[in-house]
């Protein structure tokens, strides 16, 4: 162990110690953890002093540290116990350096951008990201072996070149965050340079295995980098995944969030980095982003604490990984004196390699300029520019040279030198970029006029002051007429932020003006209104009246209108894409999927939509009377609110709709709702009573446990949808009231119930009749005429009705095609069944028959019925029809004050000689002629004008006839 001198004071902590403490074998480790608290102390510090200034924090440590870094390497003062904690951090393993600090950084970077702009901006990004990290990566590899006079070979040469090609998403994430720059542009520099640095490390590793002489083809290196890209990507999507799913059995526990979040990011990145040796950056931007979709699910406690976690250990890293790296610089800086005798043209090569960086990233961002301008949001030259200048290196480069440093040392593949000269150069970078670039982009932002208010932003703030000094009066008024005594001069001097609109030169303040505010564009008003929106959504969500699913659709919703809010209000046209079933839920409701997963799927889909659309009235009349409110009934504010009524009646249509096919859904909705904010108000209740001291610490945590475990309960298992069964179903139809109890159980034994989802075929017009579908909730829609003539067939069967039925009775196969055109719930009853029952006669028969006509008139006279309720075709059927049987060569006449259908057989008219065969409407004066009637075109011009008409009976028939007189 070193030994210290005694003396009568303790051991200072900036005093050097003796020589033989100094080495670094008598390093003491706890050392380190002074060196993290000073950091820490520094970072504060520096945080606190440039507050108000445009001078990014990041850029403060960075100098800071290359000051302690040179005090300590680089003079004769050493700084003790402090000195040899830098030296421990200095020294750190630079695998080590990136496995703690990229975790925390990246994942914040990821999991703090918005996904909507990630979706938009994510061509712009890759573009970037993928050519334009090889092209960076030539260029400047390609400078440094002609013009650098270090006589490293290609390998060499680009190895630094992918080191250097990646902007640093560590330094440019601190930088915007603290510049404030638009979302847009923060978005496409974020999101670019976090995956260009983890594209760029997949080329580093490929060339460093090509420097120690693994040597590969053309086809092994591209398959290298596509399993490097798409292999990381791969493994942050399944940790995503599997994360999620984990959440979801975690209510109301935030410590578990967290937890769990920072630990999946370790363990993700390094299962990429060490395991896949893969790029465990790409892997943690990937997993960030599957964690910034849900970030919108969380409620608003969760939520905000989860922010101020992440950016709380994000800036603990920030700071510690600058001032270290302004160790390093320094560090490399003094070390490079004892390699080059001439440090001076060692800087001079520095500054040569910044400038040469700022063309290639120059040359890069302006060769896909036409394509960054086309996808996206689309760029600007401005724009443009601050990517060029935003173009930042940083720890990650750091970090890369010094593992070059840390393998360095054979003369075959990389000298010691080398090593070295990586590191300064990487170094000198840093500094450069981050000082220069860093320190100038606000003044650029501000030289482009990229952080002024535009217009209507200033008519919000002149508004905002004005209702601030309404406040004031009325604050005034209330405070003048108490007896405590005070200093109006005094209040005042405190309010400068209204001063500028203060009528009067004295307090208390008198204010005239009471107008609304006047918004002239169109658009912003319409941001306005959807912001608003927002909010409600938001408020809904806390108050648990929609789902996690429900509002991640909602938030997309508004990023998707305020995209388009130069056309209008466009929110419901993404919800009502978001409501429609997706073609894979057709394979739900086929026999291959078990009948249990395929209700579950589709009811829970039918609850998110009318949670979806309850959500989206609720906020549109919240948000339309705060917009009156707040500007008045003016020609821009009346335009937005006709809008949203617009849009608001397709909600209820909506909701219209899966009322009158799955009324159950309906009830659950309310059921869930009423239940939970029943529960919240318990909850509300307990508080109350906590706050007012009438009851123990003890007693609170007892009932609120009681009170989370119902919560959770609705959580896991909420209201159930009672979907009825098949027995329920055939026991309320009425054919199965006048059939006998023996008759009812055999059917009830035979069936079996199907839910299908909107659009599927339940049969096909010509196929095989196999099953009669008895229709318990929901819609059909025949879609093909059974007739060999054009004409219109498109008729719609609700509740009740009995497909197929009418083809089982006359033995032929399916009439026309059937698809759902809602979610239906069908009853199944085998042809075997039908035909069994057939058997017993007693009335059967024609009690079947009498059942079929309902379907076959809507089938065969759309037109006619389609202005009835199932209920009333049933009710016309029941009470003014008449159904008989006819002999071969019988005549028949038919009357124009009735409808005829030819149930089955075969009749001849005798006015035209055409043979009529089942099925078919007989023709009468007042049908119109586009109701087909039988198989021969021109029947009905033939009959229109006679009142009515005669068949000669050719097969037996069965004709039923319908009274319309009164119809």
């Amino acid at each position: 162990m070193a030994t210290v001198e005694e003396g009568p004071l303790p051991y200072n902590l900036w005093q050097g110690e003796s020589s033989s403490s100094s080495s670094s074998s008598s390093l003491n480790p706890s050392d380190a953890v002074l060196f993290g608290g000073i950091s820490l102390l520094i970072g504060v510090s520096c945080r606190t002093l440039l507050r108000r200034t445009t001078i990014p924090y990041t850029v403060a440590l960075l100098i800071i540290g290359i000051a302690l870094g040179s005090l300590e390497f680089g003079s004769i003062y050493r700084l003790g116990k402090l000195g040899n904690g830098i030296r421990i951090w200095a020294d750190i393993d630079a695998d080590l350096l990136l496995a703690v600090f990229l975790p925390i950084l990246i994942f914040e970077g990821a999991f703090s951008m918005e996904v909507h702009q990630i979706k938009k901006c994510m061509a712009q990004m890759l573009l970037l990201a993928g050519p334009g990290v090889l092209i960076s990566t030539v260029l400047i590899g390609a400078a440094v072996k002609l013009v650098f006079p270090y006589d490293w070979n290609w390998k060499t040469s680009l190895l630094l070149g992918a080191i250097l090609s990646a902007t640093d998403p560590v330094a440019v994430v601190a930088l915007l965050k603290d510049l404030g720059a638009s979302k847009k542009l923060s978005t496409i520099v974020e999101g670019e340079s976090m995956m260009n640095d983890g594209a760029a490390i997949v080329v580093y590793q490929l060339f460093y295995r090509m420097v120690l002489g693994k040597s590969s083809g053309c086809v092994a290196v591209l398959e290298y980098l596509a399993e490097g890209s798409l292999g990381s990507v791969m493994i942050g999507l399944v940790f995503g995944m599997a994360s999620l799913l984990w959440l979801r059995f975690i209510y109301n526990d935030t410590l578990t969030d967290f937890s769990l979040a920072l630990t999946v990011s370790y363990i993700a990145y390094y299962t990429a980095q060490e395991e896949a040796e893969a790029s465990g950056i790409l892997t943690l931007v990937a997993l960030g982003m599957v964690f910034a979709m849900s970030k919108d699910t969380h409620r608003a406690g969760g939520k905000q604490s989860l922010h101020e976690f992440w950016e709380m250990i994000a800036y603990i890293a920030n700071t510690l990984i600058f001032i270290l790296s302004g160790v390093i610089i320094a560090q490399s800086i003094f070390s490079i004196g004892n390699l080059d005798n001439n440090t001076g043209r060692s800087w001079g090569y520095v500054f040569l390699l910044y400038i040469i960086l700022q063309v290639a990233r120059t040359i890069v961002v302006f060769a896909f300029y036409p394509a960054l301008c086309y996808f996206g949001y689309g760029l600007n030259w401005k724009e443009a520019i601050i990517i060029i200048w935003s173009g930042l290196r940083g720890a990650v480069g750091l970090a890369l040279s010094l593992s070059i440093k840390d393998a360095s040392g054979d003369p075959k593949y990389l000298s010691s030198e080398t090593g070295a000269m990586f590191v300064f150069l990487t170094g000198g970078s840093v500094l450069l970029t981050l000082i220069i670039n860093g320190s100038t982009t606000q003044l650029l932002l501000s030289l482009f006029g990229m952080d002024a208010l535009s217009e209507s932003e200033k008519t919000m703030v002149n508004y905002a002051k004005h209702q601030l000094l309404r406040k004031a009066e009325e604050f005034s008024r209330i405070c003048s007429g108490s007896n405590t005594p005070f200093d109006w001069i005094t209040v005042g001097g405190y309010a400068t932020c209204i001063k500028d609109v203060c009528e009067d030169t004295v307090w208390p303040p008198c204010t005239t003006n009471h107008g609304y505010l006047e918004i002239d564009d169109i658009k912003t008003m319409r941001v306005c209104f959807l912001k608003a929106t927002r909010e409600a959504y938001w408020s809904t969500f806390n108050e648990g009246r929609i789902t996690e699913s429900s509002i991640s659709v909602l938030m997309e919703s508004i990023d998707e209108a305020i995209d388009l809010v130069t056309q209008g209000l466009h929110d419901w046209n993404y919800i009502s894409t978001c409501l429609k079933f997706p073609g894979y839920y057709k394979f739900f409701s086929t026999s291959v999927c078990p009948p249990r997963l395929s209700r579950w799927f589709v009811l829970k889909k039918l609850q998110d939509s009318c949670h979806t659309c309850s959500a989206f009235i609720h906020a549109h009349r919240i948000a339309r009377q705060l917009l009156l409110d707040y500007t008045g009934d003016n020609g821009n504010a009346a335009i937005v609110v006709a809008e949203s009524e617009v849009e608001e009646l397709e909600a209820r249509k909506v909701l219209e709709n899966v009322k009158n096919s799955m009324p159950e859904i309906i009830h659950q909705t309310e059921s869930r709702q009423v239940t939970f904010s029943m529960l919240k108000c318990l909850d509300e209740c307990l508080s109350d009573m906590e706050k007012d001291g009438i009851l123990t610490e003890k007693a609170v945590l007892h009932v609120h446990d009681l009170l989370q475990n119902d919560l959770e309960k609705l959580l896991r298992s909420p209201p159930s949808v009672r979907i009825p069964k098949s027995g329920d179903v055939l026991s309320i139809h009425p054919l199965l009231a006048n059939l006998s109890p023996a008759i009812q159980s055999d059917l009830e034994c035979s069936a079996s119930s199907i839910l299908k989802t909107p659009g599927c075929t339940l049969y096909t017009k010509g196929s095989k009749l196999t099953s009669v579908w008895l229709i318990g909730n929901g819609s059909v829609r025949s879609r093909r005429s059974p007739f060999p003539i054009h004409c219109h067939v498109d008729s719609t069967y609700h509740r009740g009705s009995v497909l197929g039925l009418y083809e089982a009775l006359v033995g032929k196969p399916y009439l026309s095609d059937m698809v759902t055109d809602s979610v239906a719930l069908f009853v199944e009853i085998k042809l075997e069944s039908i035909v069994s029952v057939l058997a017993r006669g007693n009335g059967v028969e024609e009690l079947l028959w009498k059942e079929c006509t309902i379907v076959v008139s809507k089938l065969l006279a759309p037109d006619m019925f389609k202005k009835f309720s199932m209920q009333e075709v049933r009710s016309i059927v029941d009470e003014r029809s008449v159904m008989n049987t006819f002999s071969s060569q019988e005549v028949i006449e038919t009357s124009h004050h009735s409808i005829n259908f030819l149930l089955s057989g075969c009749l001849r008219d005798q006015s035209t000689e055409q043979l009529i065969e089942c099925p078919a409407v007989l023709p009468c004066s007042i049908l119109s002629e586009s109701i087909p009637y039988s198989n021969a075109s021109g029947t009905a011009e033939s009959s229109g004008s006679c009142s009515y008409s005669k068949y000669k009976v050719v097969k037996p028939a069965r004709i039923v006839r319908i009274d319309i007189s009164t119809a």
